[in-house]
């Protein structure tokens, strides 16, 4: 086998290879960077729309202004963190007694049912 020759391989440019990868099968050939950076699905423009809708809902209840003169970005913040602190505590306060009563029915049955589907989980 020493008088073989190996076969020669074919010489790959950078520019052969940015082809080659573009039509590899089974990779979809990449995208825009416009594309990549603003291309959403339809359940990530809704979760876009219902963030957006909770941010100006808590900047209208601290009466924020962005036109105003005194507009205090800091202090708007500070008093947002407050707030939603206040609401905590409020939340701590005053939703343990539901939690506890629906604590009593939901989680024996949560027990229950993981009992009866033990056997067919794997």
């Amino acid at each position: 086998m020493s008088g073989a020759a190996a076969p020669e391989e074919p010489v790959v440019t950078t520019v052969d290879r940015g082809a080659a990868a573009s039509s590899r099968p089974g990779k979809p050939p990449k995208r825009p960077v416009l594309q990549r950076l603003f291309g959403i699905s339809l359940w990530g423009a809704f979760k876009l729309v219902v963030t957006c809708v909770l941010v100006g809902f808590f900047l209208l209840a601290l009466e924020f202004d962005p036109v105003a003169d005194d507009v205090n970005v800091v202090g708007a913040l500070g008093e947002l963190l407050r707030n939603l602190f206040g609401a905590a505590v409020w939340a701590a306060k005053n939703f343990w007694k539901p939690l506890l009563a629906g604590a009593s029915i939901v989680l024996p049955l949560w027990v229950l049912w993981r009992l009866v589907s033990l056997p067919f989980r794997k």
